[in-house]
C-alpha cells in the first residue's frame, strides 16, 4: 500500500490533472474558484473546458452560495480556495446552504493547517473540528495525490456537504495506486507493529511516515494507521487498532483540540480502559509564518523531532 522509499515521487500540479480528468469523465462536475484558480492548480479546466468552470471573483462566501444553487439544478459543484477561507470565512454558507441539503456539494481547502507559509490569517488549523461538528457532513483529509484523486471521485457520489483538504503544487505520491483504494470511513495500516500505535491523517501522515522510517532504523516497535476520513469514520477499526497497542500517538496538521486526536479520544472513551493517547499537532498557540520545514521544526513536527517525541511516550 505504501510505496517503497525509492519509488516515492513528487507530482507537479497534481490537481490540474485530477480536476481535468474528473471533468472529462463527468460532465455534471463544475469546478469553481474565487479568483484563486491558478493558485489552486486549475489550469486545463479553465482553458479547455470553460463550460465546466465558474469564476465568482474574490468572494469565497458567494462561491459556496452559488455552488449550492448549482447543486440544486443537478450539477456537482467543486469549490476551491485556501483552507483558512474555506473553513472560517465560508463556515456559515457551508452549514446553511450545503449542510442542510442532500445535494452533493464539495468544498476543497488548499494549503490546510500549517502548510501555508503565511502566518495566522492564512493558516486553517481548526477546520476539521469545525466541519465535523456539522450534522451529516463528510470530512476528508487525504495523505497524497493518490488518496486525493480517489477521494474526490467518491465525493462526487456522496450526498450533502463534503469538505476535503486539498494538495496543490508539487504533491507527494507515496501511496501505491495499485493497492490503495479509498473507501469512505476506512482506515489504512501503513506499517505493522506493536508497542506504539501512531494514528495520522492528511499531510501529517507524510510526516508520520518520515518519522517511522527513523524509528524503524532505531528498532522502536511501532505501527502506523492512516485515517483519511475524519467523518464518518469506522469506529470499530479505530477501537481495534488502539486496543492492540500499549500507547497511542495521534499526529495531525491541525490543532490538537477537536481534530484527529479528539476524535480518537472520543471513540475510545466509549469503551473505556484504552491505552494512553498522546496528541501531537499544533498546540494551543499561533503558528509562526515561514516555510513548512520551519514551522514543523518550531512545533517539533520535523522528522527527527517527531520521531523523538513518538519514541518518548514510553519513557
Amino acid at each position: 500500500m505504501l510505496l517503497e522509499l525509492k519509488d516515492r515521487e513528487m507530482v507537479p500540479s497534481a490537481f490540474d490533472d485530477i480536476s481535468f480528468d474528473l471533468c472529462t469523465r463527468r460532465k455534471d462536475v463544475i469546478m469553481m474558484s474565487a479568483d484563486l484558480a491558478h493558485y489552486c492548480d486549475l489550469y486545463k479546466v479553465t482553458k479547455d473546458l470553460p463550460n465546466q468552470y465558474v469564476e465568482v471573483g474574490m468572494a469565497e462566501q458567494n462561491q459556496v452560495g452559488v455552488a449550492a444553487g448549482l447543486a440544486k439544478t443537478g450539477f456537482i459543484p467543486v469549490t476551491s480556495t485556501f483552507g483558512s477561507y474555506a473553513s472560517r470565512r465560508c463556515f456559515d454558507q457551508m452549514l446553511i446552504c450545503m449542510g442542510t441539503s442532500k445535494n452533493t456539494g464539495i468544498c476543497l481547502a488548499f494549503t490546510p493547517g500549517i502548510s501555508s507559509p503565511a502566518p495566522i490569517h492564512h493558516q486553517g488549523t481548526e477546520d476539521l473540528g469545525m466541519l465535523r461538528a456539522i450534522p451529516h457532513a463528510t470530512v476528508i483529509d487525504p495523505m497524497d495525490v493518490t488518496d486525493f484523486g480517489q477521494a474526490l471521485d467518491i465525493a462526487c457520489d456522496t450526498p450533502g456537504l463534503v469538505y476535503m483538504r486539498g494538495h496543490r503544487g508539487t504533491t507527494p505520491k507515496w501511496l501505491d495506486p495499485a493497492s490503495f483504494k479509498f473507501k469512505l470511513g476506512k482506515t489504512y495500516p501503513l506499517r505493522i507493529g506493536h508497542g506504539i500505535g501512531v494514528i495520522s491523517c492528511g499531510h501529517a501522515s507524510q510526516w508520520a511516515v518520515e518519522a517511522s522510517d527513523i524509528l524503524a532504523d532505531q528498532d522502536v516497535d511501532h505501527s502506523l494507521l492512516h485515517v483519511p476520513t475524519i467523518k464518518p469514520v469506522n469506529e470499530q477499526e479505530i477501537i481495534d487498532y488502539c486496543f492492540a497497542h500499549e500507547e497511542i500517538v495521534t499526529v495531525e496538521n491541525h490543532q490538537i483540540s477537536t481534530g484527529l486526536g479528539g476524535l480518537v479520544s472520543e471513540i475510545t472513551s466509549k469503551v473505556g480502559r484504552a491505552p494512553r493517547i498522546t496528541r501531537i499537532g499544533v498546540p494551543d498557540s499561533w503558528a509562526p509564518g515561514g516555510s513548512i520545514g520551519h514551522i514543523r521544526k518550531h512545533f517539533g513536527l520535523d522528522p527527527d523531532g517527531l520521531a523523538k517525541r513518538i519514541a518518548g511516550v514510553k519513557a
